[in-house]
């Protein structure tokens, strides 16, 4: 009868081992300071960048005029709205991604890996092999190059809950193919020689 017991205990502590392996083998956010090691060109380009002040905008008294054509009270404080966060920040909700300014503000702005995904796992390789691993390595690692894969910014940029869209201003018209040309909301092209480009 005590085997019998046993049973139910036994598959609740293999059910909670299969969790706690799922949960680990999903890759997390790491921030864009650990990216800034070794991309120092990079990130020192980002942070000048609209996507590195993407939260800031959403501050009370920013972006007055924009906010009006689109609706938006200018006075308000939009900073934890999670219709507009979600955009403004890097792995809203996600693990070791932005919960709010107090507890991550290092996740505050559209930084790398909003764009490359989380980066626990593919930094590894990075670490490792520098530039000298191929791209399907990393991708296979979680990696995501926005320059490949326009889906990567229609995320946010054609997304329902934007407020910002072309019927509202020619401006906010989303050209993929165009918007890698000019470059001005993330970092330039990699100048360092690799098997692929960015």
């Amino acid at each position: 009868m005590k085997r019998w017991q046993a049973i139910p205990a036994l598959s609740i502590v293999l059910f909670l081992m299969m969790t706690v392996q799922a949960v680990a083998a999903k890759p997390k956010y790491i921030g864009v300071e650990k990216c800034a090691s070794c991309h120092k060109a990079n990130y020192l380009a980002w942070k000048t960048s609209s996507h590195a002040k993407a939260f800031n905008i959403l501050k009370p008294g920013k972006r007055k005029k924009a906010k009006l054509r689109a609706d938006l009270d200018p006075e308000k404080d939009y900073t934890a709205d999670k219709k507009c966060v979600k955009c403004h920040v890097t792995g809203y909700r996600k693990r070791g991604g932005f919960k709010d300014i107090e507890s991550t503000p290092q996740m505050a702005g559209v930084g790398c890996e909003s764009c490359h995904g989380p980066g626990s796992k593919y930094a590894v390789l990075h670490d490792k092999k520098m530039y000298g691993f191929e791209k399907s390595e990393a991708t296979e690692l979680g990696q995501l190059y926005g320059a490949d894969d326009e889906t990567v910014c229609l995320q946010c940029h054609a997304h329902k809950d934007s407020p910002t869209h072309e019927k509202l201003d020619s401006k906010y018209r989303w050209d993929w193919k165009e918007k890698l040309k000019v470059r001005k909301a993330y970092h330039p092209k990699s100048k360092k020689k690799s098997q692929f480009s960015f």
